[in-house]
């Protein structure tokens, strides 16, 4: 009888331990090619914010941390010359191992030690074939003359089209089949605009506990219910903090034009608009002000941002990165993107990316001065 008794407590110890969330993750990685002492970094996926590195030495390589909010999207990335080598991992706090040669980046390492990495592989390994020959097409136009870049270019539109289409079509077939997954529920939130709303509605009522108390789909969960933001509409309200700590109502800032900027610190096309965004805010600062929104979740990079930019006009952060609802009810699926809002508080005009002289032209096309 006592022997039964203590089996059933080692059972029981067994399994509470088997139950307890690991502490930090600890990521391993034995791959070949690269020369000894090559940095490798992590960095958020979303908005390739560093956040760890270490040295490549005899093939060998190890992180160790810990990640707040889990399953985290992780940018594995480095660079030898003039190339980038990268994957893209979906883990938590977990033991993981990477095995391949240099020529194995980005598709075909052997990741392991990771449920939720296991289900985002078998999404990405659907669609491979659609995405290697995307690159191999982008990769023969490149090196064709102008010449020829311009004679061939619309076949080229063509099939990348289809490949699209193709991929597309394999993906929405993945969530519809795995919505109860990270790698679904993301994927749900990155092609919610392209599914008849009632098909996403569907998809959401049937998410366990789990999964639909995750950020993942809390995007969801606000596409559902709010209004997401359109020309004509009038702007949503949000609360954030300036660089000085205080808290700003986005309401008491309507008079004037507003130019919202949704940006991060890593994103190089919103570094580069932040000249044009400077000289904007001194010659305009009668009849517009400039607010950006910082998708990025460490306060110390966001105001890091702000002295390397030299930034001059309002700039708010919430902490929440780019699943702040602020992000999701104004629909940003990219940065930068630029909302312009009118004296009455409607949008009169958004759009995503930045090249030079694009703010100020968006800007002579309302007559603003």
């Amino acid at each position: 009888m006592r022997n039964s008794f203590v089996l059933i407590v080692a059972l029981l110890t067994i399994s509470i331990y088997s139950c307890q969330k690991q502490d930090g993750y600890v990521i391993t990685g034995n791959v070949t090619g690269f020369p000894d002492s090559t940095m490798i970094y992590l960095g958020n996926q979303i908005t390739y914010e560093i956040f760890d590195s270490t040295l490549i030495i005899g093939n060998k390589f190890q992180f160790k941390g810990q990640l707040q909010d889990e399953p985290e999207q992780i940018w594995l990335n480095t660079q030898v010359g003039n190339e980038m080598f990268y994957t893209i991992l979906l883990i938590g706090n977990e033991t993981i191992k990477i095995e391949g040669d240099i020529v194995d980046f980005p598709w075909n390492l052997n990741i392991t030690g990771s449920r939720t990495h296991d289900e985002f592989n078998y999404l990405l390994n659907l669609t491979k074939p659609f995405d290697l020959k995307k690159d191999s097409l982008i990769k023969s136009f490149m090196q064709l003359s102008p010449e020829k870049q311009q004679e061939k270019g619309k076949d080229l539109m063509t099939e990348m089209k289809t490949l699209r289409d193709t991929s597309h079509a394999l993906q929405v077939g993945y969530i519809k089949s795995h919505s109860n997954t990270y790698a679904g529920i993301i994927y749900l939130g990155y092609l919610k605009n392209t599914m008849p709303k009632d098909t996403v509605r569907i998809l959401y009522n049937k998410l366990n506990d789990e999964i639909k108390g995750s950020k993942y789909a809390k995007v969801i969960e606000i596409y559902l219910h709010e209004k997401i933001s359109e020309i004509g509409d009038s702007y949503h309200e949000f609360k954030a903090i300036n660089k000085n700590g205080d808290t700003v109502r986005f309401s008491d800032l309507i008079g004037n034009y507003i130019l919202l900027d949704f940006t991060s610190a890593y994103c190089g096309p919103c570094v580069q608009s932040a000249e044009e965004l400077r000289l904007i805010d001194k010659t305009y600062s009668d009849s517009l002000e400039i607010v950006s929104f910082s998708g990025d979740v460490s306060k110390n990079i966001w105001l890091k941002s702000l002295e390397r930019d030299s930034v001059s006009w309002l700039s708010l952060w919430d902490g929440q990165g780019t699943y702040s609802e602020t992000y999701i009810k104004y629909g940003v699926q990219g940065v930068p993107a630029f909302f312009l809002i009118g004296p009455k508080g409607k949008i009169i005009d958004k759009w995503s990316g930045y090249g030079k002289g694009l703010l100020e032209s968006k800007l002579k096309r309302f007559k603003i001065k």
